[in-house]
């Protein structure tokens, strides 16, 4: 602790490298402790202590300076918003400002082409690794793998306990037309030795009436916040969630705008897009962070930090997804065995993880990315993030599919609480075409580390779902015994159909 407010280095740390320098040329042979009557080598204990004190001296890494932590030198360097809240790009037109791309990593001399150093959020209670030893920082794979952004908050001053999470969710588009899913004509299905593939696009036909879409997102939109009035005077609506592919970059950002002058509460809109913040088109999660600063009497502040991401993998429609979801007449399968795949560029993978209230931390998964372990799973199990939106174009949201199996991973180790939301333009292509005995209208599904598994479902005919989670503290341990009291896990309290 001494370590993170002074910046001379203890004499113990000082101790610790010179016997991790005298044994520079040691093999590294973990079975050296498996033969009976063998002693350790003293450099691995002094790489622990070394590890452990380092820990420490990251106690608030990611948080901005606060009573409980002054003057910390090696923190306050990253305080990316303390002087200047809207650094980054203006989008003319809105109240967006593009983030600034964040430090790879917190290590101030460690080579981010090795390895990355990024702030911790909860402690996984399984296993027994090196995510499980740190309770303040955690180290993650190099930025060739995966560039992690950690977006700090914004003047935040809303604690986890000032009030419920109350989260909207627009399941769009609501119908899925023939016409609107495409043979990618670059790309035609060309017979080989393996099965036939093409490529696919979907253009968003449902955005042709952008007014009137705005519009009926507006209705939903007041009409959570009637029901959060009749339920309780001073609840305000917390947050937006759209499914995969919903919007594009510019049409969320006036949504988004709209939104935030009818509740001054909001703390943050995620939405799937077509397009990016730097105009390019593709599969793309946006995320939009506002100031919430309950100790000021000033007008809220509409301004928000706007972030964009590509999709990780690309979504194969294999020919029993064909079947599930009819759509053998745009994309035919039967008797070749085609497969299709989403047309998608795959560049740098990246992740952002948002410090929201005072010390949560959220993150959102894009459909494929939620099923593929690789390259963010071990990410996520090292940082811990409290809550992960998986934005999806998919089917019912039930206990016995694909998304509740791999929520069901990420809320055992690290206990990260996932909420994957999906549309309803495949469920009504399924509903349509009887392919299950009963129509479905499950457009989101909530899983968290106590197990509770619960499908949320649209009323029929209904557009939105008003979902209601309540903070529970925690007491995080890594495996040497030290506590983290001031963890936080999002539980599910109930949800209304709208």
């Amino acid at each position: 602790m001494i370590w993170s407010t002074e910046q001379s280095t203890p004499d113990i740390v000082l101790s610790l490298w010179k016997t991790l320098v005298k044994a520079r040329k040691q093999p590294l042979r973990a079975s050296l402790n498996a033969r009976q009557g063998s002693v350790s080598p003293a450099w691995w204990e002094a790489a622990v202590k070394l590890i452990l004190i380092a820990d420490e001296a990251c106690v608030g890494l990611g948080a901005r300076a606060s009573a409980e932590h002054p003057d910390r030198w090696m923190i306050d360097n990253f305080e990316i918003f303390a002087a200047a809240p809207f650094s980054g790009k203006e989008l003319p037109g809105t109240a967006a400002y593009r983030a600034e791309r964040q430090r790879a990593s917190f290590g101030v001399f460690s080579d981010p082409d090795v390895g990355c150093v990024q702030p911790k959020s909860r402690i996984s209670s399984l296993g027994c690794n090196l995510r499980n030893l740190t309770r303040h920082a955690a180290y993650i794979p190099h930025v060739g793998s995966v560039r992690c952004h950690w977006q700090q908050p914004i003047v935040q001053t809303l604690g986890e306990q000032a009030d419920d999470l109350d989260i909207l969710i627009v399941p769009l588009p609501f119908e899925m037309r023939d016409e609107w899913i495409t043979q990618d004509a670059n790309c035609t299905p060309e017979p080989t030795k393996r099965p036939r593939w093409g490529n696919f696009e979907i253009t968003q036909g449902w955005l042709e009436d952008e007014d009137a879409l705005i519009e009926l997102i507006l209705v939903e939109f007041r009409k959570a916040m009637s029901a959060l009035k009749e339920r309780e005077a001073s609840g305000a609506l917390n947050g937006v969630v759209f499914p995969e592919y919903a919007l594009t970059e510019p049409l969320f950002n006036k949504i988004c705008g709209l939104m935030k002058k009818e509740e001054p509460g909001l703390e943050f809109a995620i939405s799937g897009s077509s397009s990016n913040c730097e105009g390019e088109t593709g599969n793309f999660v946006l995320t939009a962070m506002w100031p919430v600063n309950t100790a000021s009497s000033e007008p809220a502040d509409d301004r928000f930090l706007l972030t964009s991401r590509r999709k990780h993998h690309r979504w194969k429609l294999s020919p029993s997804q064909i079947e599930i979801y009819d759509l053998e007449a745009v994309l035919p399968s039967k008797g070749n065995g085609s497969s299709w795949w989403e047309r998608h560029t795959i560049a740098q993978r990246e992740i952002h993880f948002f410090h929201f209230r005072k010390t949560s931390v959220l993150t959102s998964m894009i459909c494929e990315d939620l099923a593929r372990s690789d390259p963010c799973h071990d990410i996520l199990r090292a940082i811990g993030p409290n809550l992960l939106f998986a934005l999806l174009m998919d089917g019912p949201q039930t206990e016995r599919r694909w998304p509740s199996r791999y929520a069901a991973t990420l809320a055992d180790d690290p206990g990260t609480s996932v909420l994957t939301v999906t549309s309803m333009g495949l469920m009504d292509r399924t509903n349509k075409a009887k392919i299950f005995p009963t129509e479905s209208f499950t457009v989101a599904m909530w899983r968290d580390e106590t197990g509770v598994t619960k499908s949320l479902d649209l009323a029929e005919g209904g557009k939105s779902i008003l979902l209601s989670l309540e903070p529970h503290a925690v007491d995080d341990q890594t495996i040497d015994g030290r506590s983290n009291n001031q963890s936080w896990s999002w539980r599910y309290k109930n949800y209304t159909k709208l």
